[in-house]
């Protein structure tokens, strides 16, 4: 062999290893072949170009250079099934005459490309087809809640996973919802998508509790031969009051967003799904105020550029957005704003309830005792005072003594698994009457000198302060007169 054969056979295997990498990038053929014929035209030949058989048409998938008739054609062949043709040009000046054979070696990895590609190709249109089948036709409708969803494929490869949302109607009229991701992506992830949102419809029939919801599809996935792990949310929203309480199977954690444009993660437990027997679940309860917005998300919505803390961050700025909150679908528009710079290289569903933003002299509020709860209901309370026309002085007494029993009731009323905490506030014509109530056993309180003044602050700035104890509950009531001579002679 000369030295210019041995020049063109190097240049020949150099050739064969930058062409796999090619094929071996993407599932994209178009994208892949193209890349191909750069290598080869014209420093191996005048033209390329890969035909591929459908029936009786033929269609040309890519091409470079000119392809003439006298263009040399080798077979694409793979799993002993002609594909179609590569075809090629006049040879170039490094077309390789040492022996090598070079373009049936080609031809060989281009059909076996083309094939995996049109295997890929299939499955992601069963699994694409069979996850939109499976995702709600419509959401329900009620008169006090706005329920909007959206679901966005992964940008990279346009690979379908398992992300799902889910919300209907149960027999006591209350509104069941979920949200989950399975792991992995394709054909499986759907299906193991199906069995779980399936799963999750039928435990909620007779539900106890969204963590017992959660138990049961967990007991369902773990019965598979091959279990998968699932992060999900389940929960159930009462459209009368605005009280949701839901339980996390190691899902990102909810977003609680006021009219205010205050936006609160809220808490998330458990672990996920189809890894271990029990969950270790907790229900959360937490009322969605009017004009506010409840949000639940996958996370390709905050992990789409590696960086979780920094995602939730971009997260809680869109959702202060008014835009957002104001659009008609809220859940799309979501989308729009947290992608509008960064592609999803993720699957990526949410899903949006929100509450009528309308006027009333009656406000409920029914909280998990947690001290995260605490400014949430002030700052909602706040709003109602607002509605009714109260002044700065009245809001003030308003909200320190509210926020003093409440804050009381979440620090004594229970131990270990917090319970919840009742608020309901009712303005007549001459008197505001609020009502902080919980289900729990009063610990003593700690000695402390900033503490032990609740009480003394309480009655100092309402009317009328009255503590009533009973054996499963106590309540505080709290009364506030409306008339402006009673409240001066005071």
């Amino acid at each position: 062999m000369n030295a210019i054969d041995e020049r063109r056979l190097a240049a020949s295997l150099r050739l064969l290893v930058s062409a796999s990498r090619a094929l071996a990038a993407s599932f994209d053929y178009a994208q892949t072949f193209a890349a191909v014929g750069a290598l080869i035209v014209p420093e191996f030949a005048e033209g390329f170009a890969v035909e591929i058989d459908e029936g009786e048409i033929r269609t040309t998938l890519a091409s470079a250079g000119r392809i003439d008739d006298g263009a040399r054609s080798f077979p694409l062949v793979a799993r002993g099934k002609r594909l179609g043709s590569l075809l090629l040009g006049a040879p170039g000046p490094s077309t390789d005459t040492s022996g090598l054979d070079l373009w049936s070696e080609l031809a060989l990895r281009v059909a076996v490309s083309l094939d995996a590609a049109q295997v890929y190709a299939r499955e992601h249109h069963v699994a694409d087809t069979l996850q939109r089948a499976l995702l709600p036709e419509r959401l329900p409708l009620d008169d006090h809640l706005v329920f909007d969803a959206a679901y966005l494929p992964g940008a990279e490869e346009a690979i379908v996973g398992g992300d799902w949302y889910d919300a209907f109607r149960l027999p006591d009229e209350r509104i069941a919802f979920s949200i989950g991701d399975v792991a992995g992506h394709g054909l499986r992830a759907a299906i193991v998508m199906g069995e779980v949102r399936q799963a999750f419809r039928a435990a909620a029939i007779n539900p106890k509790s969204p963590s017992r919801v959660l138990d049961r599809a967990n007991t369902i996935l773990n019965m598979r031969a091959n279990p998968v792990m699932v992060t999900a949310m389940f929960g159930i929203v009462n459209p009368r009051d605005g009280t949701f309480t839901y339980a996390s199977a190691g899902h990102p954690a909810p977003l609680l967003v006021l009219p205010c444009g205050s936006v609160q993660l809220l808490p998330k437990d458990g672990l996920p799904l189809g890894i271990v027997e029990h969950l270790g679940a907790t229900d959360w309860t937490f009322t969605l105020p009017p004009g506010g917005m409840f949000a639940l998300y996958t996370d390709g919505l905050i992990e789409y550029s590696r960086d979780v803390i920094e995602g939730e961050r971009k997260l809680i700025d869109a959702m202060r957005d008014a835009s957002v909150l104001r659009d008609a679908e809220p859940a799309r528009a979501l989308l729009r704003r947290i992608f509008a710079t960064s592609s999803n290289t993720d699957d990526v569903a949410t899903l949006t309830i929100s509450a009528g933003d309308v006027a009333s002299r009656t406000f409920g509020y029914t909280f998990s005792a947690l001290p995260m709860a605490v400014p949430i209901v002030r700052r909602s309370l706040e709003r109602f005072a607002v509605r009714l026309g109260l002044d700065d002085d009245r809001r003030f007494a308003l909200l320190t003594a509210v926020g003093e029993a409440i804050a009381n009731a979440v620090e004594h009323a229970y131990h270990g698994s917090p319970g919840l905490v009742r608020l309901e506030a009712q303005a007549g014509d001459d008197a505001l009457i609020v009502v902080v109530e919980d289900e729990g056993k009063w610990k003593p309180a700690q000695r402390r000198e900033e503490r032990g003044r609740g009480l003394p602050l309480m009655r100092a700035l309402m009317d009328a302060v009255e503590i009533r104890t009973h054996q499963a509950r106590t309540e505080v009531r709290l009364t506030m007169s409306l008339d402006d001579d009673r409240r001066q002679s005071a």
